[in-house]
């Protein structure tokens, strides 16, 4: 799961104005990387209020004007070792220290980090009490880098998902579920064309986060819709509803802790298929709707791509 930048520093500064510093437009790519990476020794550079730029083979910090009240020091160092990287994945590219650290720019800070390819994985950023490194959302990307604003500054680097990923949800996962909410009875099949895909990626606690969505065209021209939302770990036969989404004829919803009830029981998992029967009272305004489902779907890894986060820019941009 990804975190916003801007919680992770705390007090980024996301006013108008912060695209004072111009910004390389997503088509362009100035980031070049170079092989070893070799002379990459320290930079800093003393920058005032007018604003200004540094550059470190292929990482950059750009400093928009007003971001600093009097002339400050900043600093890029390429990492020799990098901490650790986010779970389940690979470093895309070196690791950039970028200071000082603790001072509050505002407008926030440009930052940019190289990276070896345009593979699915996203921009991290050190947390130290995380033990090394956390997936945060990017700004802007490209093949050759990736960028987003901080009003904080700190260590950062690019990073891919171990082991090769599908393109889309197309096709994958296979099996069937049946349902019955508020009397209404329902077939589901994950084969059939469409969108309809049972995924899942892996969680740092050896279980694994699943979606399953299926869909049936009804003869009116309308449609019928089910997500299911799970947390499964096959090594405990253990697991829980995270949330289920149901539209068509009968609508409504369950969100784990916030809406309705729901409580899951698994069948064999042995052989990596999620077999299950839930029950659940689904929430639709006022109304609670009775839900039972039978899963039985086998589920292919994917990753969705990470989303784009800015924070807002002036009109135009």
């Amino acid at each position: 799961m990804t975190k916003s930048p801007y919680g992770l520093c705390g007090r980024a500064a996301l006013l108008l104005g912060l695209m004072a510093a111009s910004t390389p437009a997503l088509a362009d790519d100035p980031i070049v990387m170079f092989d070893g990476f070799d002379g990459c020794d320290p930079v800093t550079a003393s920058i005032g209020p007018e604003g200004g730029v540094l550059r470190l083979c292929g990482a950059q910090l750009t400093v928009p004007a007003g971001s600093v009240a009097a002339p400050t020091t900043f600093g890029i160092e390429r990492l020799a070792v990098s901490p650790a990287p986010p779970f389940d994945m690979e470093s895309a590219g070196p690791a950039f220290r970028f200071t000082p650290g603790g001072v509050v720019l505002d407008p926030p800070a440009i930052v940019r980090v190289p990276r070896e390819d345009g593979r699915r994985g996203g921009l991290a950023q050190e947390v130290p009490w995380e033990g090394g490194f956390v997936l945060i959302e990017a700004c802007d990307q490209s093949a050759g880098g990736l960028q987003q604003y901080f009003g904080e500054l700190g260590t950062f680097g690019a990073f891919r998902f171990i082991g090769p990923l599908p393109d889309s949800t197309q096709g994958l996962g296979d099996g069937t579920l049946s349902a019955v909410a508020d009397g209404v009875q329902t077939q589901y099949d994950i084969d059939r064309p469409g969108n309809n895909y049972a995924v899942y990626q892996d969680s740092p606690d050896g279980s694994r986060q699943v979606l399953v969505t299926a869909m049936n065209d009804l003869p009116d021209g309308g449609f019928e819709y089910l997500r299911l939302d799970l947390a499964v770990n096959a090594a405990t036969g253990q697991g829980s509803i995270i949330q289920i989404s149901l539209l068509g004829p009968v609508n409504g919803s369950y969100i784990l802790g916030l809406l309705g009830q729901a409580s899951i029981t698994f069948g064999d998992l042995s052989d990596g298929r999620i077999r299950a029967d839930i029950e659940a009272t689904l929430v639709n305004g006022p109304q609670n709707i009775p839900f039972h489902a039978q899963i039985d779907v086998g589920v292919e890894r994917y990753i969705f791509p990470p989303s784009l986060s800015c924070p807002e820019l002036p009109p135009g941009r």
